[in-house]
């Protein structure tokens, strides 16, 4: 049994996969069937729908990947304090989620980050 921090290091390990197979194998390990995502962008829900996200911020944001910075945790709800981090792995931007777990998955996610850096996207 995975702790958070695994399995949300595992979720972080994810955004940085661009082989879809492969990513979706690993979402699979730590994603509930009803998991819902949600950040200032959009709304989804389910496996195809994130790993779709995914794939399209590959496209629009090559090389780069996330990286927890501090997590607090009660009661299977945990806040998250996350970098953004560029090919080379400096920090350049970064975020927080509130993230809700059942039965050691991620059911919902909901990400906060300043939209005004992702305004080209």
């Amino acid at each position: 049994m995975k702790n958070f921090k695994e399995v949300f290091d595992i979720w972080s390990e994810s955004w940085a996969i661009t082989e879809r197979t492969k990513r979706d194998e690993l979402l699979k390990t730590i994603l509930a069937d009803d998991f819902r995502y949600t950040d200032p962008l959009i709304e989804l829900s389910g496996l195809n729908e994130v790993s779709d996200y995914i794939a399209e911020f590959h496209k629009l944001s090559p090389g780069i990947t996330f990286a927890q910075a501090n997590v607090v945790s009660h009661h299977n709800k945990n806040l998250v304090k996350w970098n953004t981090l560029n090919e080379n792995k400096e920090v350049i931007d970064g975020g927080a989620s509130f993230v809700l777990v059942e039965n050691n998955k991620l059911k919902d996610i909901t990400g906060f980050f300043e939209v005004d850096n992702y305004s080209d996207q």
